[in-house]
């Protein structure tokens, strides 16, 4: 009730968004040590950074309304890309194992046997999909990226240069163009030559 009648200008603060960058930077850390060291612990320190994650985005959602992904929010591109992170860690954290332990509670023993071949078939589906939505808590490491500002300005930078260097190409290989055509049309058509001289 405190977030539904609260203005959430706080979300704005420097201390909250210090917050959100030690955590996703905590993040990054976690998903390294995850990647080489067995623990079981490791879920349930994910657990409470994926909680984290939804607090961010439901406070933000709150105070931003629809223009949060409105394609008038100059940041569309970042919010839509965290708002696809959370949403598929959810998935993948909470929403698809509770769905397993609830089919695996309601169907009996028979009924397991029954259909094994074709449940088998979907499990295996469903199973592929949650291994890839595993793989997009990588993405993650983008949040870092958008919370440190000075990383921020950096990828925008380089953004902005490619833009640059984009059109540089296109100069270039029209200018190639070019040359190629007057070269071909000069030499090898011989129109710099003069008539009955023979070129090798």
């Amino acid at each position: 009730r405190l977030i539904l009648e609260s203005d959430l200008t706080w979300t704005e603060e420097p201390k909250f968004q210090s917050f959100i960058g030690m955590v996703i930077a905590f993040n990054a850390l976690l998903m390294g040590m995850e990647t080489d060291i067995i623990w079981a612990g490791w879920f349930y320190i994910e657990q409470v950074l994926l909680t984290i994650y939804v607090f961010e985005l439901c406070v933000l959602l709150k105070r931003w309304g629809l223009y949060f992904l409105s394609c008038r929010n100059p940041d569309i591109g970042w919010n839509s890309l965290d708002f696809a992170i959370v949403v598929s860690s959810v998935l993948d954290s909470w929403l698809f194992p509770g769905v397993t332990l609830i089919q695996k509670a309601l169907a009996g023993d028979d009924h397991n046997h029954k259909h094994h071949d074709s449940g088998g078939a979907n499990l295996g589906q469903v199973m592929m999909l949650m291994r890839m939505l595993r793989l997009m808590r990588i993405l993650r490491l983008v949040k870092l990226v958008k919370s440190v500002r000075p990383l921020y300005l950096l990828v925008t930078g380089v953004v902005a240069a490619l833009q640059g260097v984009v059109w540089v190409l296109v100069l270039t290989i029209v200018t190639l163009y070019a040359m190629g055509i007057m070269a071909t049309r000069l030499i090898g058509h011989k129109m710099m030559f003069p008539t009955g001289m023979h070129v090798p």
